[in-house]
């Protein structure tokens, strides 16, 4: 299958046989745009396919007859955007494993997610392991797992039909909206753990959980996603392929010893490097290199989280410290296990995510646990959009992602306020601040230099270095704003 693939070497047929031998349009529906084209450019502008095919494509988008991905996919000339009976209709995300597309099953017009192992990797083993995660998905049906719902091959291209969770993932999550508070984490990884305490019974370890491989929905709902890389217990199928399989910023200390020997603890160790990252928005062991970060596992303990999140419980802390001990036998014996630990942070329904930029909050809002009570307040501001990519990102550390997020942010003007209020009580601050150790200096340098006593510019030096230190003074405690609002920022 091409589709995302690089453009074809030839020159692309003209928009109009493409499309229709794509059998997504009709001569109609094609005959309708061109005609409207016809009318903005002109017919003589059928001859400049630079224009007409182009705008032919637009307008055929404009009416909802194809999707943008598609338009831009017969524009380059590739005409089958089908896999069985799924139409592409836009793709979703890459990985090291295949791609994903949104896709919708032909007659029974239901939209799925559609991952597909692309023919330029279709290795003997890289086959080998795509199919085994059909069979391993296959036969796995839990509420906090993403479902199998078909799988097949298209001449020689395999294929894996999911279904398609509105979301996004929890390392993006964190990044862009910012850090959890105790409940909400505890909310999310508890749900993971239920998930991963299914998997573990039907003997499948993950073996590779992390932030990216948690979805989340808008209304706090987890689905874990990306079990290829799952070992089997009862199989003894080995997922090596050459390397250590797995990220190493949440990886168990025994993994790294041996990637064919783990068992569900290893999954709570990462769960509890997830549940770290959470609360703290940086992972464990933030900074250097693979094989830094591989010592460091097996080694050292990460900094405490209330050195970075005064405000999370000393009760929760010991949790994860307890997740993340570096012998198996010493973290919680199960994902259940887990899941008591965190019952006293865990409401009794999701609580929805954060869909706006914002900082941890000192003191949240307590779960609801009662029956009778409220759901909880939520934030005023709740966006719900579906996610843009199902497949986890191939990336060694989540803290590089965290500065180039940080980099990438602007403070408003509200931001530039501090702690200490709004962006106008800082210049009203600054400019009394800046007057009065400007006049008190210009004061000193009159008694010293004699005031008017002196002639030619000695009367004029206090004035000048007054306005220049109390211009300076301005900049500086202006400056020390900003840096302090970018500082307190979540990330």
């Amino acid at each position: 299958m091409s589709v995302g693939g690089k453009n074809p070497s030839r020159t692309p047929a003209r928009f109009r046989e493409t499309a229709l031998a794509s059998g997504l349009l009709d001569a109609e529906e094609i005959d309708a745009c061109e005609q409207e084209v016809s009318r903005i450019l002109g017919n003589a502008a059928q001859g400049d396919a630079a224009r007409w095919d182009p705008a032919v494509a637009d307008c055929l988008v404009t009416r909802e007859k194809l999707t943008r991905f598609q338009a831009d996919q017969l524009l380059a000339g590739r005409r089958k955007l089908t896999l069985g009976q799924y139409q592409i209709l836009d793709e979703l995300g890459r990985g090291g494993m295949g791609q994903v597309f949104r896709a919708q099953h032909v007659m029974m017009g239901r939209t799925v997610a559609i991952k597909v192992l692309p023919r330029a990797k279709s290795t003997q083993e890289a086959e080998a392991a795509f199919q085994r995660e059909i069979r391993m998905l296959g036969r796995l049906d839990h509420d906090n797992l993403v479902r199998a719902l078909d799988a097949g091959h298209d001449g020689k291209v395999y294929y894996l039909v999911t279904e398609l969770v509105p979301g996004i993932d929890l390392r993006r999550q964190v990044l862009k909206y910012g850090k959890l508070d105790d409940f909400r984490a505890a909310s999310v990884i508890s749900q993971a753990a239920q998930g991963l305490g299914y998997a573990h019974g039907q003997g499948l370890v993950h073996r590779d959980v992390k932030p990216a491989n948690l979805l989340v929905t808008p209304e706090g709902h987890v689905k874990v996603l990306d079990l290829g890389l799952a070992g089997s217990v009862i199989e003894g199928e080995s997922t090596q392929l050459g390397r250590v399989v797995g990220t190493m910023d949440y990886m168990a200390p025994e993994q790294i010893r041996s990637v064919d020997n783990v068992g569900p603890s290893a999954d709570v160790y990462a769960l509890g490097c997830t549940l770290y990252f959470a609360l703290t928005g940086q992972v464990p062991f933030p900074g250097g290199t693979r094989q830094e970060k591989m010592q460091r596992q097996l080694n050292e303990q990460p900094v405490p989280i209330r050195q970075l999140e005064p405000g999370v419980s000393e009760d929760l802390c010991r949790v994860v410290d307890a997740m993340m001990r570096k012998a198996p036998q010493e973290r919680p014996s199960s994902a259940q296990a887990v899941i008591e630990r965190l019952r006293p942070w865990t409401p009794q329904s999701p609580l929805a995510m954060p869909r706006v930029k914002q900082g941890r909050s000192a003191s949240p809002s307590p779960p609801p646990f009662p029956s009778g009570s409220s759901q909880g307040q939520e934030l005023s501001t709740v966006e719900h959009q579906s996610t843009r990519g199902l497949l986890s990102e191939a990336e060694e550390t989540d803290r590089e992602g965290a500065q180039r997020a940080d980099s990438q942010s602007v403070p408003s003007l509200s931001a530039l306020g501090g702690a200490g209020g709004r962006w106008g009580d800082v210049l009203t601050r600054s400019v009394v601040v800046a007057a009065l150790v400007a006049v008190t200096l210009a004061a000193v340098l009159w008694a010293v230099f004699g005031g008017g006593r002196q002639e030619g510019g000695g009367a004029e030096l206090p004035l000048v270095v007054g306005v220049a230190v109390f211009g300076l003074m301005m900049v500086v405690q202006l400056i020390l704003a900003a840096v302090k609002a970018v500082g307190q920022e979540e990330l």
